[in-house]
């Protein structure tokens, strides 16, 4: 029924009031602040950073940093870039970190003056001022290599990981953890940033039916990844299945071995206690089509991958994920050591399984974009496809079968595995570094500064807070880049004449049938470590080293055996490790080996000797002692003096203890005793165990 302008209802006063209010109290949760968007954590942080250059350089210049960068002027702009080359000389080398930091200004630009738009003047100027800077300072205008880890490279890292000495880890579950972490990455693709927020909760493990109708079921894991990289939105999280494998040759590349040791270490399942012998001893019930093997709800918001903290009673694995930079400073020192060329990154792996789905028959182009989450396949040719031709041209254009075997060789990050190769620089050439000019111009300066605070304040600590401190502070601080920057150039000079000199050097020595001209075995073994394994790890490398059986049953106690080392392992910390320096201590340490700590446990047990006495050495720490997280050396560790025990007691307990805290007392024979302070545990450790601090 329409109604007339005369019938049409009216609106009340009271319905007038009420709508208003209601209007009102709808606007009134507006907030400008929420209608932002929202960047990564990576984002934001560089977004800071070249927000301080910029306040810095306006500083510099004597200008108001909002009005300058409200303007946004080509000679300002230019006069910035220039100041930031010239204060970072060295740390910048790429032209694409200019057209970065560039992107990033404008962005900065309209998050703090509201301003969206840029003069198309200032725009082509910019372009040629950034060619321009890249000229002026030698900028690098060629990509970076793209190296590609496949499963034949990811197997010689791994098994340095767990054969190397040299690759240390403050608590053993770390290693277990990286090694994980590597072989996820090689199977899924997945971002360092998607792998390391894994928890619990994004994990089914399932025993499911044998396609091929063996009696044992199969072991099925699900890996969830729900912390994906959210450019251009949200994306929905992958889930990879990843089944065991039957007849498995060996261990070292099995996830699930990790994965369960992990489990296992951490009783993570809502099984008590469970065991891996138990594990497969489990069949599917009948009628059912799988057996889902839970996961304690308690534990489902843990990180699978976690860091480790200091507390007072030593170091303990945190509830904390591990940070990206973790993965990166663990891969890079441990490709080094693998004797790769190539500097190991996390996206090596990305690009290796990029290329594997990609060259895959049973993969298709959409399947791949999928699993690697891009929108199209042009992400992938333009970020991920190796400069290196990975196919046999030569083949396909004579008509002939390709060599696919050793092509895959040839594009390979093994092929460029060589042990003798550099890794640090030796003493000569360190002393070569202090001699430099630009080095020796910086300590100049340095010492100048520290002469005149010196003869102002007589001691350098005394003229904290003052300008002179803070000149001299800066000035320290550039010696200190400056000679790092330099011995990374000289390491590069050494590496670039080792590239250039040593196939010579390996050429002539076979053609004069074996007479050595370069780095003799004996010689190169000056930087070597000394350090056995500890029993746990030896363990686990056996396990994983042992080559499958053809009997079923010796085949799953190997598995079994695996994971019960790994769960072993994951409970341990790694003993310090003992660097010789010189030829005369890496003979005599062959000649005359000390005993096995774990040999001289046994002996003490057979004896009867107690080696956690109540009553100890002067010099032991009692908080070593109760850590069974050590090795059995290094808590029974006896100091050289009890200046060095109550450094030691200090530095590595009690400088991590809260004031006013309680604190139970360490020592093995010691239950339940519990101490008011820190002092108070002093008296007591002087008192009851005989150890001074």
């Amino acid at each position: 029924m329409r109604f007339s302008g005369a019938q049409a209802p009216s609106e009340t006063s009271h319905d007038i009031v009420g709508l208003t209010s209601a209007t009102r109290a709808a606007t009134s949760h507006y907030d400008p602040t929420r209608t932002k968007k929202i960047y990564s954590e990576k984002s934001q942080e560089l977004q800071r950073w070249i927000k301080e250059l910029w306040d810095r350089y306006c500083i510099t210049y004597e200008k108001d940093p909002m009005t300058t960068l409200s303007s946004f002027l080509t000679p300002d702009l230019y006069d910035f870039f220039h100041w930031m080359l010239r204060e970072r000389k060295g740390r910048i080398r790429k032209a694409g970190t200019i057209q970065t930091y560039w992107n990033t200004l404008t962005l900065v630009r309209q998050l703090e003056t509201k301003q969206f738009e840029i003069a198309p003047q200032v725009q082509i100027e910019m372009c040629g001022a950034r060619q321009q800077l890249v000229n002026e300072f030698g900028l690098s205008t060629e990509k970076e290599a793209k190296p590609i880890m496949r499963a034949e490279d990811e197997f010689e890292l791994l098994k340095t990981l767990w054969e190397s000495s040299e690759v240390e880890m403050q608590h053993e579950r770390l290693r277990v953890q990286l090694a994980l972490m590597i072989q996820l990455a090689g199977i899924t693709g997945n971002r360092p940033g998607a792998l390391r927020r894994m928890q619990y909760k994004d994990l089914k493990i399932a025993l499911l039916p044998d396609p091929a109708g063996g009696e044992r079921p199969r072991l099925v894991m699900d890996f969830t990844f729900r912390h994906t990289k959210r450019y251009l939105g949200v994306k929905d999280p992958n889930t990879f299945p990843v089944p065991d494998i039957p007849q498995e040759a060996c261990l070292l590349l099995c996830p699930q071995t990790m994965l369960l040791g992990l489990l296992f270490a951490d009783k993570a399942f809502a099984v008590p206690d469970f065991t891996p012998a138990e594990l497969f001893e489990l069949r599917i019930p009948p009628g059912k089509r799988e057996l889902v093997i839970p996961i304690d709800e308690s534990k489902a918001d843990l990180p699978l991958f976690r860091g480790v903290e200091r507390t007072v009673h030593g170091v303990r694995m945190s509830s904390r994920a591990v940070t990206e930079n973790w993965l990166r400073e663990r891969l890079r020192p441990l490709g080094e050591i693998t004797s790769f060329d190539w500097i190991v990154k996390p996206y090596c792996f990305r690009r290796g399984h990029g290329e594997a789905l990609d060259s895959s028959n049973h993969i298709s182009d959409s399947q791949r974009n999928l699993i690697m989450q891009h929108a199209s396949s042009a992400v992938f040719q333009h970020n991920y496809l190796s400069h290196y031709v990975t196919q046999d041209t030569q083949a396909a254009y004579r008509g002939l079968e390709p060599q696919t075997a050793i092509i895959r060789v040839a594009s390979g990050m093994s092929r460029s595995i060589d042990p003798q190769r550099p890794r640090a620089l030796t003493k000569r050439q360190l002393a070569t570094v202090d001699r430099r000019p630009e080095v020796v111009l910086a300590r100049r300066r340095r010492d100048g500064l520290a002469q005149r605070v010196r003869a102002q304040y007589t001691t350098i600590s005394r003229a904290r807070g003052t300008a002179a401190y803070d000149t001299y502070r800066e000035a320290h601080q550039a010696f200190l880049r400056t000679k790092k920057e330099t011995r990374k150039t000289v390491l590069k000079e050494v590496k670039a004449q080792y590239r250039a000199e040593q196939p010579v050097s390996d050429i002539l020595q076979q053609l004069r049938k074996g007479k050595s001209t370069g780095v003799t075995a004996r010689a190169s073994k000056k930087n070597m470590r000394v350090q056995e394994l500890s029993p746990e790890r030896k363990r686990v490398l056996a396990a994983l080293l042992t080559f499958v059986s053809a009997d079923a049953v010796d085949n799953v106690s190997r598995r079994s055996e695996a994971i019960d080392a790994v769960q072993t392992l994951c409970g341990r910390q790694e003993p310090g490790l003992r660097k010789l320096h010189n030829l005369k201590d890496l003979d005599e340490a062959s000649r005359s080996p000390s005993p096995h700590p774990v040999a001289i446990a046994c002996e003490d047990k057979d004896s009867g000797h107690d080696p956690f006495p109540a009553r100890c050495s002067p010099t032991q720490c009692i908080f070593c002692m109760g850590d069974e997280e050590l090795p059995i050396e290094q808590r029974t560790k006896k100091f050289r003096n009890r200046d060095g025990l109550k450094r030691h007691f200090i530095r590595k307990h009690l400088q991590y203890h809260t004031a006013g805290q309680r604190l139970r007392c360490p020592h093995p024979r010691c239950v339940d005793v519990w101490l008011n302070s820190a002092d108070h545990l002093r008296n007591h450790a002087e008192t009851l165990h005989g150890t001074p601090t």
